[in-house]
């Protein structure tokens, strides 16, 4: 398709669906929002018909009737002048438009396929204080990136909004928002013990799908514990280690190491041993290094071995 054809073509409206919700309207544009690219626009649909409609990654929207105190008119999928009286049949789309006018294509796709019609997910956008819509569109049209995994994290859990693990890891993570979060691999061996979620996996989970592997199939989210998980890092706090140092993965390594050797129970006694002063001789200077972890372990299994056989349980 050309530029020519694109322009002239008569796009079918497709539904847009606010998420955790069954509100669905029309698109609609409005004059401020960027020129439609349509190779973009191609390329966007062509990955969706060989991959799928990437679920997780929601559209932003307003409703439609709040632009009218702007005097801001907006425009239908084709180019039509809304009239004020059918606002409320329409989304105002601020961020998403080259994904709505994708969709339509792809719909095409899937009509021609005897498969049934997809709706674009989305979430209602907030202005600041003072800010308008106008405004919002044009920062959007600034500031858009490609997705990072914390945008993919964050697209998966919205998606599967009921899964414990997304949620936890979605807020723990560490994000330009969140500078004190932790990073995904850090986050990935507390719950899972392993590698855990990729990139890729959380691409996949986007996609909607659940299962990864050509020869041999298995879930994308793998065996986790989020009890142990939880268990770990306020056992850590409460020995007064800063997320900071929980974030550097020396702590659940050496956990992980122990519980692989000597058992989880045992793991968890010998953490649960730490005290602050214990602490400050790990850290001499202020900052917890992957040797002294390794060094000051040995002297921590030791007593509570030692402990252990003496039949003497620290108290809490």
């Amino acid at each position: 398709m050309n530029k020519k054809d694109f322009q002239n073509r008569e796009f079918d409206e497709v539904e847009i669906i606010i998420v955790g919700t069954e509100e669905k309207r029309k698109p609609a544009l409005s004059v401020f929002n960027r020129a439609v690219n349509y190779t973009n626009v191609e390329l966007l649909s062509g990955k969706m018909i060989e991959k799928g409609y990437r679920k997780g990654e929601e559209i932003q929207v307003f409703k439609a009737e709040a632009v009218i105190k702007e005097g801001m008119p907006l425009l239908d999928i084709n180019n039509n002048l809304i009239p004020l009286e059918k606002f409320s049949e329409y989304f105002a789309i601020v961020d998403g438009q080259h994904r709505t006018f994708a969709v339509s294509l792809y719909n095409d796709y899937r009509e021609k396929h005897d498969l049934e019609k997809i709706c674009v997910p989305a979430i209602e956008s907030e202005l600041k204080n003072g800010e308008s819509i106008t405004e919002l569109i044009n920062e959007l049209n600034f500031t858009k990136k490609e997705w990072s995994k914390e945008d993919y994290l964050n697209g998966a859990a919205n998606l599967l909004f009921d899964h414990p693990l997304l949620n936890r890891f979605n807020e723990l993570i560490k994000t330009a928002q969140r500078p004190w979060g932790m990073p995904l691999s850090t986050i990935n061996l507390i719950y899972t013990l392993s590698s855990g979620l990729s990139r890729n996996d959380l691409v996949k989970l986007c996609y909607g799908q659940i299962e990864k592997g050509v020869r041999k199939r298995k879930m994308i989210i793998p065996p986790h514990n989020i009890e142990r998980g939880d268990r770990f890092i306020e056992t850590c706090r409460k020995a007064t280690f800063r997320d900071s140092e929980i974030s550097k993965r020396y702590l659940i390594q050496k956990f992980i190491e122990i519980r692989n050797s000597q058992g989880e129970d045992f793991a968890f006694k010998v953490f649960e041993s730490i005290t602050q002063d214990d602490v400050k001789v790990m850290m001499p200077n202020g900052r917890l290094l992957e040797q002294n972890v390794e060094d000051y372990s040995k002297i921590l299994i030791a007593r509570t071995e030692s402990l252990q056989a003496n039949g003497i349980e620290k108290d809490d």
